[in-house]
């Protein structure tokens, strides 16, 4: 532990705050922009509409989902907010005051251990990582609230007269929010069919008039920008909303998977699970176990397996024949291929019959052929099963070394 400034953390709070992320918004909050940011707001915050008439506002607003930033800038915002709150991490129904940041911190930390300890990956591969509890509060969407700015600036200085309908619409709707009172319900159902068919038509004709232009490529990028931050609010919602659940599951694996190196715990589990997935896994335990090779606990996967196979060979000193013409060389390795040793009966024959009775027990055609001929095609056969064999090794260790 660092003690510098140690005392100094004992004697005050971090304060903290989705600042740097209002920071962030408050740069792409420009242009067309900020009027549907404003809009949304207040929606959101109006008494007067009913939940049914604001979601009716809301469906329109969204009828170009990418030129409604204002929404998921507002959105972000709040998310953000309520990470900080804890608000957004799953209940204990025992627990009457809820979750705090601090907890969701060192839970998710906690995560990160076990997963690595569990399966030896990062929890990222999972999509648990830290920055899919939390990347929104650590700027993974930075980028794409930079590109949102400069996206609009280009729009803004391209100066459409579709970008200013569209901002006049919306300031329309604005403007007919910001005057509702209470009791003016029947106000709202006569103007809001009007008032939304006039937004539609001015968002469906800026996306057109972005669509033939040379501002495609930005309208493109508000497009990316969107289904990023929109998916990364979406999985850290979700991660959070599970997390207890999730980190007591890694838990109990962890002791269930410790119980498995005693075969008598293991068969008890296996014959009273009731769930295919741990019958399998508990079942196959041992085998799975034989199959795993330390030699290839390094290896990625196909790409480098002809380089560790043929690195492997070198190292069991294969192919250990190599001229078919060594008849006596190659009957030898006959009498050593495990394909041979139990179904063919090497004592008392020539090197002439054991060659040809190890073709006739591999299915190798030795028609037409003399002895050399059967030769060359036996070790030609063998030391390719050699290689197979090794590959087939690699193979089930990757397969049992992969998480699933």
């Amino acid at each position: 532990m660092i003690k510098q400034g140690s005392r100094s953390l004992s004697q005050t709070s971090p304060n903290f705050s989705n600042q740097d992320v209002q920071n962030a918004i408050a740069a792409a909050n420009i242009g067309f922009v900020a009027k549907t940011k404003e809009l949304q707001y207040i929606i959101d915050v109006n008494s007067v509409l009913t939940d049914q008439q604001k979601g009716t506002v809301r469906a329109s607003l969204n009828v170009q989902p990418y030129l409604n930033i204002g929404r998921y800038l507002l959105d972000l915002d709040n998310h953000t907010f309520n990470i900080l709150s804890g608000s957004l991490g799953e209940k204990d129904p025992l627990d009457t005051i809820g979750p705090t940041f601090l907890e969701h911190l060192g839970a998710v930390d906690g995560i990160q251990g076990m997963f690595v300890a569990l399966y030896g990956e990062e929890a990222s591969t999972d999509g648990k990582g830290v920055d899919d509890y939390f990347g929104t509060l650590r700027g993974v969407v930075d980028d794409e609230l930079l590109e949102i700015k400069e996206a609009v600036q280009g729009i803004t200085a391209f100066g459409l007269a579709t970008d200013t309908s569209f901002q006049t619409a919306t300031q329309t709707m604005l403007d007919f929010v910001y005057s509702l009172s209470d009791g003016d319900s029947t106000t709202v159902e006569a103007a809001l069919p009007g008032l939304l068919s006039a937004f539609e038509s001015a968002a469906n004709n800026f996306n057109a008039a972005l669509t033939a232009t040379a501002l495609n490529g930005r309208r493109e990028t508000l497009i990316a920008a969107r289904t990023v931050i929109i998916d990364q609010i979406a999985v850290e919602t979700a991660n959070l909303g599970s997390i207890r659940t999730y980190s007591e599951s890694l838990g109990q694996l962890a002791t269930f998977q410790t119980l498995a190196g005693d075969i008598k715990i293991r068969e008890i589990i296996f014959k009273t699970a009731q769930n295919s997935t741990w019958k399998d896994y508990y079942g196959n335990y041992e085998s799975r176990l034989a199959q795993l090779k330390m030699k290839y606990e390094n290896t990625t996967g196909d790409s480098d397996n002809s380089a560790i196979i043929e690195n492997e060979l070198r190292q069991r000193g294969l192919p250990d024949v190599t001229d078919h013409v060594n008849l006596q060389a190659v009957a030898e390795k006959a009498t050593r291929d495990t394909r041979l040793i139990t179904t063919v009966s090497f004592p008392g024959r020539s090197i002439a019959e054991v060659i040809r009775r190890s073709c006739e027990q591999l299915r190798i055609n030795i028609t037409g052929r003399d002895v050399y001929g059967q030769s060359q095609a036996l070790l030609e056969n063998m030391n390719n099963h050699d290689r197979d064999t090794i590959k087939l090794e690699l193979e089930n260790h990757q397969r049992v070394n992969t998480l699933s």
